[in-house]
């Protein structure tokens, strides 16, 4: 009753693969990048895209965030 072709068991399992949505064996799309140092790396070209989006900090956050005495009401 057991299997004995492993051609017909991994053929199965690639076609139950194209719906389990996201190939395994795809690697993600990557991008070269500089370091601050000189070196050179790949990054994933999702997590740069979400670096990139990023909202900056205001003026008013930094001045909110930081520790001035000028900012103390006791005074």
């Amino acid at each position: 009753m057991g299997n004995t072709k492993k051609s017909d068991n991994k053929s199965r399992r690639q076609f139950f693969s194209l719906f389990a949505g996201k190939d395994k064996s795809a690697k993600p799309e990557m991008v070269k990048m500089l370091t601050p140092d000189g070196k050179l790396v790949e990054v994933e070209k999702s997590v740069f895209e979400a670096a990139a989006n990023r909202q900056k900090a205001t003026k008013q956050d930094i001045y909110n965030w930081m520790k001035n005495p000028s900012k103390d009401s006791n005074l």
